[in-house]
């Protein structure tokens, strides 16, 4: 399973924003802050677009997590190979939050999946997010991966 983390686009930026995706083979785009912007560009581009909001400075209850899993599961089935787009405010917090609890589902350790996040987008996952990371148990959501499968851009 491949994970572009970004920032929100705007309508300024919606067409580059859009031409990245689609180098990236993104087939669906997860807002996590809301989708505040017009989506008929992406669907004209193939591209789904999803909301799944919890707040700034919070981490997912149960049910934004069982949201989560099931898209990705979801996605994974109708669009394998594909690479999935999650987006926040700056793609630093809960954008990154959520995909690093994938990798954790897909086998990797909590470190691990911290730094491949890290590597891309500097800046990524504070501290209290890490602590949550370290605690949490993998509930089986999703398929584990091969070693390899797995990449976030």
């Amino acid at each position: 399973m491949r994970f572009l983390i970004t920032d929100t686009p705007n309508e300024l930026t919606i067409k580059l924003f859009i031409e990245n995706l689609l180098r990236n083979d993104v087939k669906l785009l997860v807002g996590i802050c809301g989708v505040n912007y017009k989506t008929a560009a992406f669907d004209a581009a193939e591209i789904e677009v999803k909301s799944l909001e919890f707040l700034e400075g919070t981490l997912p209850d149960g049910h934004v997590k069982q949201q989560w899993f099931r898209i990705l599961v979801e996605h994974q089935n109708q669009h394998r190979g594909s690479c999935v787009a999650v987006h926040c405010n700056s793609g630093l917090g809960r954008a990154a939050l959520l995909v690093a609890m994938a990798l954790i589902e897909l086998g990797m350790s909590h470190d691990i999946a911290v730094a491949v996040i890290r590597n891309k987008r500097r800046g990524a996952i504070n501290d209290a997010q890490f602590a949550y990371l370290k605690e949490y148990q993998p509930q089986s959501k999703m398929p584990r991966r091969r070693s390899g499968s797995c990449l976030v851009q």
